[in-house]
């Protein structure tokens, strides 16, 4: 279940590491309440709604705020935020601050990160308990530190976390799935991912490790080799691909793709592992679905294949 949840979840210039600070927040009328979160947020200026993840964007920019729930402890997910953990995701440390938010003890880092040939600058605020961690990453391009640095960090600082209230994870995203003819659960949702197993909850103990992702893509991109970009795909997370056992094209709720499946080992335990993957194509976005197993590979591809067939995107209001 951690290779599940590090798919999901992508030199040193400067460090400063300050006393912790101490903020206390409350709701105010500048505040936004985040669907399918926790988290309420008083965003920056014509920044809006997301249409793709929970958060906030501004168009003109392409600059994002999204919040990310993670079933991890935050004592674990804050190791990842040294300078070797960060160096890792290929993210430069430039700030590293300790506060104190309401009762929350929380971490505000800034990174430098290169994408899509573009550097962009990365608050990301962490806190959470044993049971789950927060993230909220506010990205813009470099260039536009100026505008953007304070005005997001601010943002980000506005922060509201109610632990008690109950959310429905499947606000989190723009389509509909359903696990229920087959033996596996829905578990959690991590950001604009949800995840399933037999257990229903993480981490899975199941033998056979078996577990199905359903997202969306969150960054437009303009794939030209629809195939080529799938097959590269399903190479990119923590299950060493050895072989494509086939690549088939498929079409879902009238978006066309493809499915492969394939069969490679766990890079940790080196245990042999069966991947399915399918990526449907909508305009310059994707979405994709990823199941793996360590054994009972007929029965678990058998139930991936149940589960993305009831794929149906939701009806825009």
């Amino acid at each position: 279940m951690k290779n599940a949840i590090s798919i999901l979840i992508m030199g040193l210039f400067a460090i400063t590491v300050m006393a912790q600070t101490s903020i206390t927040n409350t709701i105010t009328e500048a505040h936004v309440s985040v669907k399918g979160t926790k988290i309420s947020l008083a965003p920056p200026a014509d920044f809006v709604n997301a249409a793709n993840f929970a958060g906030f964007q501004q168009n003109s920019s392409g600059s994002s705020i999204m919040i990310v729930e993670v079933p991890a402890p935050f004592s674990e997910i804050g190791k990842a935020f040294s300078k070797e953990g960060l160096q890792t995701q290929g993210m430069i440390l430039l700030e590293k601050e300790q506060l104190l938010i309401n009762t929350n003890t929380a971490l505000l880092i800034k990174g430098e990160q290169e994408a899509y040939g573009n550097t962009y600058h990365k608050y990301t605020l962490a806190f959470g308990s044993e049971s789950e961690s927060i993230l909220i990453n506010g990205t813009y391009l470099k260039s536009n530190e100026e505008d953007l640095a304070a005005i997001i960090r601010k943002s980000l600082l506005s922060v509201v976390y109610n632990s008690e209230k109950i959310i429905n994870p499947f606000d989190t995203v723009d389509f509909a799935i359903t696990a229920e003819a087959t033996d596996l659960v829905f578990a959690k949702n991590v950001g604009p991912s949800l995840l399933f197993n037999r257990e229903g909850a993480i981490p899975s103990t199941a033998p056979d490790k078996a577990v199905f992702i359903a997202s969306k893509s969150f960054s437009e991109l303009e794939i030209v080799d629809k195939k080529a970009y799938a097959e590269n795909r399903i190479k990119q997370n923590p299950i060493m691909i050895d072989s494509l056992l086939s690549t088939t094209p498929i079409t879902i709720d009238d978006l066309e793709g493809f499915e492969i499946v394939a069969r490679g080992k766990t890079k940790k335990e080196q245990a042999n592992t069966e991947v399915y993957q399918v990526m449907l194509f909508s305009d310059k976005l994707y979405y994709i679905f990823l199941g793996s197993s360590e054994g009972e590979y007929e029965k678990n591809l058998a139930a991936f294949k149940t589960i993305v067939k009831t794929f149906k995107r939701k009806k825009t209001q």
